[in-house]
């Protein structure tokens, strides 16, 4: 079987060989860009946990007032195979992975298909990312299209989600402070219609459609394991699918800050405090762990 050769390695028609870690040198965003291997598997998971006072409790404060959200504890996220392309390009397919209360589970309440149950493995994507250096900024670039399969989106009438989003990010040489912005659209596709006159008979009407995200971020690296990040999500603004295009209406000004840790440059952990600025409060908080792992 021939080796599983890394991008890296791949001559440019100059004869040289090109590595992205020279265009990429953020710990986050070089973890997030994939494994420099042809093939490999990229995980994204998260522990969404309760607040400061019950880090691993059953239920997740609701600190941003968004009233659809589920208020159970819960470790999601996805998990794909990857195949790098080129040294910036990556295609990838996967899964979405979803387990509620995660230290509160009998085992039938995990593997129960019939009543109650815990755990699901559901709403397959294929996404397509490009990693890239221009002038001073790194950049990523990241597009997908999830199919919703899991049962309590579709019965609500949910057909898939189309996202699109960018990351950019500065240094500022010689110091070790680096400042970025995330810009994230998202749009719903829904198997029914929608009409202005009934959302109070039918709820589903009144859900939101399209998402535009606009969240800058600061990090500092102590060293070339561990930085300070925080993310300031003040600019989140929804649609809901009977408003006019181009009315929304932006969400509750919220707030991460945590300890990026890069085990390697491949695994990267995000152990964070998420809350609301205009209302602070120990029981009001969020704590949550988010994973960038990356295998071969």
């Amino acid at each position: 079987m021939a080796p599983n050769v890394r991008a890296e390695e791949t001559p440019l028609p100059n004869g040289e060989t090109k590595d992205i870690d020279l265009e990429i040198t953020n710990a986050k965003m070089r973890a997030e860009s994939g494994s420099k291997s042809k093939w490999s598997i990229k995980a994204d998971i998260s522990y969404n946990g309760g607040n400061l006072e019950e880090p691993f409790g059953e239920v997740r404060p609701n600190y941003a007032g968004v009233s659809s959200q589920d208020n159970s504890t819960s470790i999601a996220g996805t998990v794909a195979v990857a195949y790098r392309w080129s040294v910036a390009d990556t295609l990838r397919a996967g899964t979405g992975i979803l387990v509620l209360t995660p230290f509160h589970n009998t085992w039938e309440e995990l593997t129960n298909s019939s009543g109650v149950r815990k755990t699901d493995i559901s709403n397959p994507y294929l996404e397509y990312s490009r990693a890239m250096r221009i002038g001073g900024f790194q950049n990523i670039f990241d597009t997908y299209y999830m199919q919703y399969t899991q049962s309590a989106y579709t019965e609500a009438n949910y057909v898939g989600l189309y996202d699109i989003n960018h990351t950019v990010l500065y240094k500022f040489e010689p110091t070790e402070w680096e400042l970025g912005l995330v810009t994230d659209l998202s749009y719903i596709f829904f198997s029914d219609g929608k009409d202005p006159t009934d959302t109070l008979t039918n709820p589903v009407n009144g859900r939101t459609d399209y998402t535009i995200g606009l969240y800058p971020f600061v990090e500092y690296a102590f060293n070339g394991r561990y930085s300070f990040r925080t993310v300031f999500r003040f600019l989140t603004f929804d649609h809901y699918r009977y408003d006019d295009p181009w009315t929304f209406y932006r969400q509750l000004y919220t707030q991460s800050v945590g300890l990026g840790i890069a085990i390697t440059r491949d695994v990267y952990l995000y152990p964070n405090i998420q809350f609301a600025p205009e209302h602070l409060s120990p029981e009001r908080t969020n704590v949550g762990l988010n994973t960038t792992i990356n295998i071969f």
